[in-house]
């Protein structure tokens, strides 16, 4: 299967890596419109490099596309390549809109092809192994999620700092993963969005911190986003739970029952380049079967849960 990387920012080497990765797949050609970054794409890379995908279709038989392009450039790429018969892995999210993202969906359906979105999260060993304990009832009922994505990043960090390209801040950039990480352990519908911003930081012109409060099934759910400071914590996934508590994080999970003193340790850790090919290999198995997953569902649950995020705040619904 031929590969083409759209768009060569860092991304795209996550993507390029777990390609080299997997049997059966090749990188053929990457496309970005900055000729300094497409030239030291195609060093680094050592594939074919184009400025538009119109110039790439031309020159080279493509089967695949990774879409690794600012958000705001999402849904055109995408038709563009579907009613070109490519088959597309795009990261996220998957769209600005909830009516973008259901377009690019309708656009798959109508041309029979297939399209994913990176979602590295849900290909993740540690957070299944969560869900299992949890619906085994290892921490009783939950009461309590937690969920932590906070990295102090350098002022200009690039166009996901840029509105007109990003559609938004760190919310645009890690509300997918929020919505992945919830929906593995506790299902939508999520309910009673309350937000607050922070002080922005290091970008004047996106938010670059945020807190979201809102309820699953009755239980409470706190999310902390941030690009402006750190944080003390190695979990980004906390569960409390009537019987009990459990962790995700990047060294690995953990749990504690009721009575116990000490924390027991599970899983091996967060590992980036194994959960995107496990990514990729779910998605070429989308598209030699046509009955892989692909989960548009989630993907556009997830753009909806970035929609209700900045309206809640936009209404001044404060925690």
């Amino acid at each position: 299967m031929r590969f083409a990387l759209i768009g060569c920012g860092t991304i795209a080497a996550a993507h390029a890596k777990a390609i080299a990765a997997t049997p059966g797949v090749e990188l053929v050609a990457a496309v970005d419109p900055a000729k300094t970054v497409r030239d030291k794409a195609g060093v680094a890379l050592r594939c074919a490099v184009f400025a538009d995908i119109a110039t790439m279709l031309d020159a080279t038989p493509v089967d695949a596309a990774c879409i690794c392009a600012p958000p705001i450039h999402h849904r055109q790429l995408t038709v563009d390549l579907l009613a070109a018969g490519l088959d597309v892995l795009c990261e996220k999210p998957l769209a600005l809109t909830v009516a973008d993202a259901e377009t690019m969906a309708a656009c798959a359906q109508d041309t029979g092809r297939v399209l994913m979105v990176s979602s590295k999260f849900r290909y993740v060993d540690d957070l299944m192994e969560a869900r299992r304990r949890i619906v085994d009832g290892e921490v009783g009922r939950p009461v309590l999620y937690e969920i932590t994505f906070c990295a102090r990043i350098p002022a200009g960090g690039g166009w996901k700092m840029r509105p007109e390209l990003a559609g938004g801040g760190v919310v645009m950039d890690n509300g997918s993963h929020v919505y992945d990480v919830l929906s593995m352990v506790q299902s939508p519908p999520w309910e009673s969005l309350a937000v607050v911003f922070g002080p922005r930081v290091v970008s004047p012109d996106v938010e670059d911190s945020a807190e979201i409060q809102f309820t699953a099934d009755g239980m409470l759910v706190r999310v902390a986003l941030s690009w402006s400071y750190f944080t003390k914590d190695l979990d980004y996934l906390m569960v409390q739970g009537t019987e009990g508590a459990l962790g995700v994080g990047w060294p690995g999970g953990r749990t504690r029952r009721q009575g116990q003193v000490e924390w027991t340790p599970f899983g091996t850790g967060y590992d980036k380049d194994t959960a995107f090919a496990r990514q990729l290999e779910a998605f070429v198995i989308a598209v030699r079967s046509r009955q892989g997953r692909s989960d548009l569902a989630g993907a556009i649950g997830a753009v909806e849960f970035i929609d209700r995020v900045y309206r809640a705040e936009r209404e001044h619904r404060r925690l």
